[in-house]
């Protein structure tokens, strides 16, 4: 396996406890970003041609990581949101990657700065702005519309671009860029959505995946109850 350039003296003890628990395969293609993808307890990072970066190749070492901590958030979310009606009418496929992602890198972020990597290595994005005004005025403009007799009608691609965009902004790694203002401008088009989302998001970084206690650990309620108030949220509600 062709690992010249990945490993360094930072990664190289994650590595090895990875590679006693899982097999991992290293596939170098004309791609323009790392990716990883993982199924049972096979994994494949997907590696630009001609890119060694030790840094990014950790970021997808520390998804790998979660899984064997047994957190596996995006998967869990994307069968509960199948199974829920008004939910898969909201979020696409790509939608629910981006969140579990997100949600992934809250708590990869604190172990990659562990092991010494400049936090502007963590995204290749990182110095782009992931909450602007421009998003703000776009999901404003198509959130709500009244027909007749004042009938509401909710925009499903709206509440997707809502969501997607209150977790890549709560999400981003770069704290030089100062989210308050977009985030209380989010908020006054549906303060009740803010809150759910808000209120998971302080559950999940009070998660913490190191603890094995049976009744204080697991992120299964608290994801439970998350689908759970969403569904009441949307349940009443023309969404198209």
């Amino acid at each position: 396996m062709d690992t010249q350039g990945l490993i360094d003296n930072r990664n190289i003890d994650l590595w090895n406890t990875l590679c006693t628990v899982c097999e991992i395969n290293i596939q170098r293609e004309k791609r323009s970003t790392y990716y990883v993808f993982s199924k049972n307890n096979k994994t494949i990072i997907y590696v630009p041609l001609g890119d060694n970066d030790p840094a990014y190749f950790t970021h997808e070492l520390l998804h790998v990581f979660l899984r064997i901590k047994d957190v596996f958030i995006g998967a869990g979310l994307k069968l509960s949101i199948k199974e829920s009606k008004v939910l898969s009418n909201i979020f696409s496929d790509n939608l629910i990657e981006h969140i579990g992602n997100c949600l992934d890198h809250i708590k990869m972020f604190p172990e990659f700065l562990k092991l010494g990597y400049d936090p502007e290595k963590f995204l290749s994005d990182y110095s782009e702005n992931k909450l602007t005004k421009e998003n703000i005025s776009k999901i404003k403009k198509h959130f709500i519309t009244k027909g007749l007799f004042k009938k509401v009608f909710y925009n499903a691609t709206a509440i997707g671009l809502y969501i997607g965009k209150y977790f890549a902004a709560v999400s981003c790694p770069n704290k030089s860029i100062d989210y308050f203002n977009q985030l209380t401008d989010l908020k006054k088009i549906d303060q009740e959505l803010y809150r759910i989302l808000e209120d998971f998001i302080i559950a999940w970084n009070t998660f913490d995946f190191n603890d094995k206690d049976p009744i204080t650990s697991g992120y299964h309620l608290l994801l439970f109850d998350f689908i759970d108030k969403l569904e009441k949220w949307a349940n009443g509600k023309t969404i198209k």
